[in-house]
C-alpha cells in the first residue's frame, strides 16, 4: 500500500512541477511526502533525468530505449511526435495506432488524414505544429492506455511541452484531456470550453479516431461539435503573437 501512495505522490508531483514550469504559483510540500518521494526508486532518477534534457533531441534519444512499462515488449518504434519544435501549438492525442508504430510517425493513416484536415480547416498547417501523444508505445488493439502506462510515460509529455513552451494545447479525446488537465471529467464536460494550465490555455476535443467510428448523421453532428472547439482553437490561435518564441 505504501509503495502505491508513493507512486501516486509521485505523479501527483510531476503534474504540480509541470503546472509551475508553466506558470502556476508553486505549492508548499511537507518533508513527509518529500521522503517518501525521494525514498529509493530508481524511477526518480529517470524522472530527473527526464527533467533536465534541454531539446527534443536529447528527449527524444533518452526515451527512445524506455522500458518503463510493458508497452515496450510489443513495440516496433517508439513515437516521439513531430513538428515545429517552437510551435505555438501543441496537439496531443491519446497513443500510436498500428500504422504510427509502424512508421514511428504520430497521427498518419486515416485518423492522421483527419487531423490534416481538421486543422486546415481554421488554417493551420500541420508544419507549424507539434504533433504527439501521452503514450509513446502502441498498447495492443489500439485498447485505451492503463493508468500505470499513462503514470510512466505523461513525465516524457510534459517535458516535451516543458521545452517547446506552446501557448496553446489541442488535447484530442478524453486520456488527452484528463492527463493535461489533471482531471477525471468526462470529455463532454471537458469540451467546448477554455482551461487554464499555468500560462498555456487548452482546449479538448474529439479525436479523430473517435470520429471515423460513425456514418452518416451521426458523425456529421460529431463533426459539427469539433467544429466549434476548432473555432475556440482558432480564435484563440490569431490572438497569439507569431513571435511568441522571438528572442
Amino acid at each position: 500500500m505504501e509503495h502505491k501512495i508513493a507512486a501516486f505522490l509521485r505523479d501527483l508531483n510531476t503534474w504540480l512541477e509541470f503546472q509551475v514550469e508553466m506558470g502556476a504559483p508553486g505549492v508548499p510540500e511537507g518533508p513527509g511526502i518529500r521522503a517518501l518521494l525521494n525514498r529509493d526508486d530508481p524511477d526518480r532518477a529517470w524522472l530527473d533525468m527526464i527533467g533536465r534534457t534541454p531539446d527534443l533531441v536529447s528527449l527524444s534519444d533518452a526515451v527512445r530505449g524506455c522500458t518503463r512499462c510493458p508497452l515496450h515488449a510489443g513495440r516496433n518504434k517508439v513515437v516521439f511526435g513531430q513538428g515545429d519544435p517552437k510551435a505555438r501549438l501543441m496537439v496531443v492525442g491519446e497513443a500510436p495506432g498500428r500504422l504510427e508504430d509502424l512508421k514511428g510517425l504520430p497521427f498518419i493513416g486515416r485518423s492522421g488524414d483527419l487531423l490534416t484536415k481538421m486543422l486546415q480547416a481554421i488554417q493551420i498547417s500541420r508544419r507549424e505544429v507539434f504533433i504527439t501523444s501521452v503514450i509513446k508505445c502502441r498498447p495492443p488493439q489500439n485498447r485505451t492506455p492503463s493508468s500505470a502506462e499513462i503514470s510512466a510515460c505523461s513525465p516524457v509529455l510534459f517535458q516535451q511541452i516543458k521545452i517547446i513552451a506552446p501557448r496553446l494545447i489541442l488535447a484530442l479525446g478524453q486520456v488527452a484531456a484528463q492527463v493535461i488537465l489533471n482531471s477525471r471529467a468526462r470529455l463532454r464536460d471537458l469540451r467546448g470550453k477554455i482551461h487554464d494550465v499555468g500560462n498555456l490555455k487548452v482546449i479538448a476535443t474529439y479525436h479523430p479516431a473517435f470520429l471515423l467510428r460513425f456514418r452518416g448523421a451521426a458523425q456529421k453532428a460529431y463533426k459539427r461539435e469539433a467544429w466549434k472547439d476548432l473555432q475556440i482553437l482558432k480564435r484563440l490561435y490569431d490572438e497569439e503573437p507569431h513571435d511568441t518564441h522571438a528572442e
